[in-house]
């Protein structure tokens, strides 16, 4: 799957610029799991070895949805996942988006200390949309849409395709590689998100330049970010929650910024944004601070680790060694 590093910069400075979040990384002294992270990948890069994890195959799509459930119900129920205990649980209205697996949305509704209720925002079958299993009741609500139709929809019009228009828990889990879909999720979440509400966002590397922007711009309006990595077999995931969205100034630049974003990528060709446009996300000055850059690290070492592990195992590297 690629990252967002498959994402070209328009020009040699904005490649130089690129790059200049993992050296800064790399000459952090609290970085030392990611320089050997790093260094095997260089290595892996060198020998022409591709490591490849194991996906689920698309009839198995139970296996897929079972792990999501585990996934979430780990940051839901254990204490040490960093994420505050029984936020899921919790949950009165969900909505998920872009899930290929309906694992987020039946632990959600198996385990609720309220009347909780969820709608699901999947592509058509002939785009992917399978996997889900959950019966349509007075709880929850199955839509099959083209996600980039639903938010230029919704940008234009402020009309939703279902009843509820507002929701305290967003699950945003379309593809991570693809910056277009990052952008146009995160719109539409950020639009009908309540006070005080939350987001689970799936991302792909941290070190990567959009992520780095994404992170920084959601710990604007958050009063606290966590993350939490994806299994190993589904490559270089991590899932970033947002809690305690605050409506207040910040929360409206970042909206107003990327609906501006949207409306030049969308029209009148769709495309991905360049590395300027970026900067609405986060300015790509601020990711040089050094405030940004610690909350990078600290969110960054448990993941680079789990990454780490991972390579360690498919090459049957004894950890041990390592330490």
């Amino acid at each position: 799957m690629p990252s967002y590093s498959s994402t070209p910069a328009p020009d040699a400075a904005a490649e130089a610029e690129a790059k200049w979040l993992t050296e800064a990384l790399l000459g952090r002294p609290d970085c030392n799991i990611f320089r050997q992270l790093e260094g095997l990948r260089s290595h892996i890069r060198a020998t022409g070895v591709t490591p490849r994890f194991r996906s689920p195959p698309p009839d198995l799509a139970a296996q897929r949805s079972e792990v999501m459930y585990q996934v979430l119900q780990s940051m839901d129920q254990d204490e040490d996942s960093g994420h505050p205990p029984g936020f899921a649980r919790h949950t009165a209205w969900f909505l998920n988006i872009g899930s290929k697996s309906d694992g987020f949305a039946r632990y959600i509704l198996e385990h609720p200390t309220r009347v909780t209720r969820g709608v699901g925002v999947i592509p058509p079958v002939t785009e992917g949309g399978t996997g889900w299993a959950i019966p349509p009741s007075d709880r929850f609500e199955l839509h099959q849409l083209d996600p980039f139709d639903l938010v230029t929809h919704y940008v234009r019009s402020r009309v939703l395709p279902f009843n509820r228009t507002s929701f305290d828990f967003i699950i945003l889990d379309l593809d991570p590689s693809s910056p277009r879909a990052l952008i146009a999720q995160l719109l539409l979440a950020l639009h009908i998100v309540v006070d005080g509400g939350s987001m689970l966002l799936t991302l792909s590397r941290i070190e990567q330049p959009l992520a780095a922007r994404t992170i920084l711009a959601l710990s604007r309006i958050a009063d606290h970010v966590t993350c939490s990595t994806a299994p190993p077999k589904w490559g270089h995931r991590f899932y970033l929650h947002a809690q305690t969205i605050r409506i207040n100034s910040a929360y409206r630049r970042l909206k107003d910024r990327l609906e501006t974003l949207w409306n030049r990528i969308q029209t009148p060709n769709p495309r991905d944004p360049t590395w300027d446009e970026q900067d609405l996300i986060t300015p790509w000055q601020e990711v040089f601070e050094k405030p940004s850059i610690d909350r990078l690290v600290h969110l960054g070492n448990p993941l680079w680790k789990t990454q780490l592990t991972s390579l360690y195992r498919v090459f049957g590297i004894d950890t041990n060694q390592t330490d």
